[in-house]
């Protein structure tokens, strides 16, 4: 039998850097509620959906979306995992943000095509959380 890995503790050897599923939009609910009431922000290779909710925790939950025009399964995987991977390099951006706005923040990333390089999809990633970032800290200064 295969040996079990150790977990992300911060003493470990054998650290795992992963998303942790903590971190991960899940659930059909979920999906339904960002898709009604949610806001959009583009680049050429990636769309960032997003929807903030006031007083319901401190958290940030990111999903992954690649859509079925995009073509087969593998190519759909490929997408998602290049997508997953520019935000747990990435998510440091966003860190703090929710506890200083006091909101719950839910994101999806979106492919756009097959064809993707990790560095376009980083930097694509990047830019977006930036523009997120900067959507959303005007609007908890008080006037």
């Amino acid at each position: 039998m295969r040996k079990k890995e150790q977990s992300n503790l911060a003493d470990s050897p054998k650290r795992r850097f992963t998303l942790p599923k903590s971190h991960v939009l899940r659930g059909r609910r979920n999906f339904e509620n960002l898709f009604s009431a949610s806001k959009l922000i583009t680049s050429p290779t990636v769309n960032l959906r997003f929807a903030v909710y006031p007083n319901s925790g401190d958290n940030i939950l990111a999903g992954f979306i690649a859509p079925k025009k995009i073509g087969i399964a593998v190519k759909r995987t490929r997408a998602k995992r290049l997508l997953r991977e520019a935000y747990r390099l990435n998510r440091h951006i966003l860190s703090g943000l929710s506890t200083q706005i006091n909101t719950e923040i839910h994101l999806v990333l979106m492919a756009k095509h097959a064809q993707l390089d990790f560095d376009n999809v980083q930097n694509d990633v990047i830019s977006l959380l930036k523009k997120l970032q900067a959507q959303l800290v005007p609007h908890s200064s008080p006037i």
